[in-house]
């Protein structure tokens, strides 16, 4: 794994967890604001790093480098960590660990319960399909993804990514996520948890999971992101998001 830094080392840290199949740089706007006042923590998830052709194995391993290089450069503590869909997920490994003291833990639309084998089957097959239309550049799959799940400023480093993503990944990624459930005792009342999700259809499982958060954690606030779709403004409208993740950086 990459692990990119931004700002000032001495300041407040935040770490920036990108989501699945996503390019790192999803995070430059939030980068180039917010590195002024914070060091920013920004890891290139195993499996995304085009320069790399190492495959994701597991969540496990992924976030047990992630510490270890955060632990050995800063210690113990980290301001915020800010987990955006899958990457929720590394940010959730990191929480249940408890090896280092979270202040505030932002997840937006991130999958903490399980969905069983069947779902799994069936998104394995869907992003193995969707993957090879984006590789052999089928126009109807792209023009879905602009402004989806990418700008079209960013789409060439997407599209640089999705050549490089292994079907291994895919599998390994997809697997990890369907089984993955969050512990609903996890011991760290200093940690304030944010659980951002959207309104439409296709975030009806983040509803779940933000009952889940409230019923089990009273530290937890949920955040509806009215008529928005899966990480919407997070990825495609960063500059208004900014002032929603300014607000709980703040809070």
């Amino acid at each position: 794994m990459k692990i990119l830094e931004y700002g000032n080392p001495s300041n407040d840290k935040i770490i920036l967890i990108h989501g699945f199949e996503s390019p790192y740089q999803v995070w430059q706007d939030y980068i180039d604001f917010y590195k002024k006042d914070y060091c920013l923590i920004v890891p290139i998830l195993t499996g995304h790093n085009v320069d790399d052709k190492e495959d994701f194995i597991s969540f496990e391993r992924c976030v047990k480098e992630l510490e270890s290089y955060y632990i050995t450069k800063y210690g113990n503590k980290v301001y915020a960590i800010y987990g955006m869909s899958m990457g929720g997920i590394v940010a959730s490994y990191i929480w249940q660990n408890q090896n280092i003291e979270i202040t505030k833990l932002i997840l937006e639309s991130s999958p903490l319960l399980p969905f069983g084998k069947v779902l799994i089957n069936i998104l394995t097959k869907q992003y193995l399909s969707i993957t090879h239309k984006v590789k052999i550049r089928d126009e109807k799959t792209i023009n879905q993804a602009i402004n989806t799940i990418i700008t079209i400023d960013k789409l060439d480093l997407f599209l640089q990514l999705i050549d490089h993503i292994s079907n291994t990944t895919i599998i390994n990624y997809i697997k990890e996520v369907g089984k993955f459930k969050l512990r609903n005792d996890i011991d760290t009342p200093n940690t304030k948890i944010y659980y951002l999700y959207g309104s439409t259809i296709n975030e009806i499982l983040f509803k779940k999971v933000a009952k889940y958060l409230k019923k089990h954690y009273l530290n937890t606030n949920t955040i509806l992101l009215k008529n928005k779709g899966h990480c919407e403004d997070a990825l495609i409208n960063p500059q208004n998001h900014i002032i929603t993740i300014n607000k709980i950086l703040k809070d």
